[in-house]
């Protein structure tokens, strides 16, 4: 495992892919059959994604989302100080009801760059604002991020409340956003303010603009899926790919598309990594690892060692859902069933969303692309520098709850 991180951080290569081409070994020397390792094949994780994915995917080419963005915008209007509060809302809402997360980030962040055209001095704190709600808004148990979580804790035997988690995430978000909003108005009072003029790509849609009932009908599909799901208890996944299914069949969008908007790259990481991670389990790896950290104790130290650890692969590898979902087994393992275990999630998971900005990843990436080029290589460090000191601060402070339980 050791060897499959540091050949996906040094070659930058999926870890999904490495992580099965690793099974070979260790099915050759544990003499399993490899049965077994497709027992553990994560399925209801790859339904979740792909059919969550489609259901916005038809929100998207509908046009029912740019309607919905649109219509926010527009109630602001001038007031800049709720600029970066809109697209935090926007991000954190469609993130909460299932929207991977890089989906709402690929969409509003090229969106926010338009609107900041006009509000210049808004722009770099409104991107901020939709990437940091977007993955901290992933926690919640309709979304895979919070799957993921959910799924590792649930194979161990552990209970937590996700719903509880996803509150703690985006508490944290909100407070994060909030102190940058004040640096910044700090800044711009004692004149040090750091500009970044937005350069959105332009917008080019060759497609005839869908209908009004195509619109509607996506909407009330998404209504119909939180209500399902959480309301009647359906499962996540398979609700997605009907409610996905029966607009695709109404309506006839173009099919090659929508299925361009599932994200191959992120399910071949995931699955491919919890396969590898349940045939560890299989064998016995991930028992005799929480074994050896057990006999190290539960204290401080070993919360602290797990929170900054996650924090540090986040910020040098690009999925933070690849880093969950090696993390969160040991930390369950060790400390799954000590009465501090919803704490010690939060310390683990909640750093780990707010190091998307970070340029190696997807939405750090965006928001430099969407600049202006002779301001990238400074936003470039910029954003470096930020999440370093989320990556210093956050973690520390989160971990002082269970700490203190402990």
């Amino acid at each position: 495992m050791i060897v499959v991180l540091v050949l996906a951080i040094w070659r930058r290569m999926n870890i999904g892919v490495l992580a099965l081409a690793a099974a070979l070994p260790v099915l050759a020397l544990s003499g399993l059959p490899a049965k077994t390792m497709y027992t553990t094949f994560p399925g209801d994780i790859f339904v979740l994604i792909a059919g969550v994915s489609l259901l916005f995917a038809h929100l998207e080419r509908s046009g029912a989302l740019a309607w919905f963005v649109e219509r926010v915008y527009r109630a602001v209007g001038d007031r800049h100080a709720l600029l970066p509060w809109a697209g935090f809302l926007i991000a954190g809402a469609l993130s909460t009801a299932g929207a991977f997360s890089t989906a709402p980030i690929a969409f509003l962040v090229p969106m926010v760059a338009h609107v900041s055209v006009r509000y210049r001095a808004s722009f770099l704190l409104s991107e901020l604002a939709v990437v940091i709600a977007a993955n901290c808004g992933g926690l919640s148990p309709l979304n895979p991020t919070g799957a993921v979580v959910r799924a590792a804790a649930s194979k161990l035997g552990v209970t937590y409340s996700g719903w509880g988690l996803w509150a703690v995430s985006v508490s944290v978000a909100v407070a994060v956003v909030a102190v940058l909003q004040v640096l910044d108005a700090v800044a711009r009072r004692r004149g040090r303010a750091f500009e970044v003029v937005p350069a959105p790509a332009e917008a080019h849609d060759d497609e005839p603009r869908p209908g009004l009932a195509y619109m509607v009908c996506s909407g009330v599909a998404l209504v119909a899926f939180l209500l399902l799901v959480v309301v009647a208890k359906t499962d996540v996944g398979v609700t997605a790919m009907c409610l996905a299914a029966l607009q695709q069949i109404a309506f006839r969008p173009a099919e090659r598309a929508l299925l361009a908007r599932i994200p191959w790259n992120s399910i071949l990481l995931l699955c491919g990594l919890l396969t590898y991670l349940g045939l560890m389990q299989e064998i016995g790896t991930m028992e005799s690892i929480a074994h050896i950290l057990r006999h190290l104790g539960t204290g401080a130290l070993l919360i602290l060692v797990i929170a900054y650890l996650t924090a540090l692969l986040c910020n040098i590898e690009s999925s933070t859902l690849g880093v969950l979902g090696l993390i969160m087994p040991i930390a369950f393992g060790v400390f799954g069933h000590t009465g501090i275990a919803f704490w010690v999630t939060a310390a683990v998971c909640v750093p780990a969303a707010l190091m998307v900005m970070n340029p190696i990843h997807v939405a750090g990436t965006l928001i430099i692309g969407n600049s202006a080029v002779q301001f990238q290589d400074a936003l470039f460090r910029r954003l470096l520098a930020l999440a370093g000191s989320l990556a210093l601060i956050v973690p520390g402070l989160l971990a002082l709850v269970p700490i203190a339980l402990n």
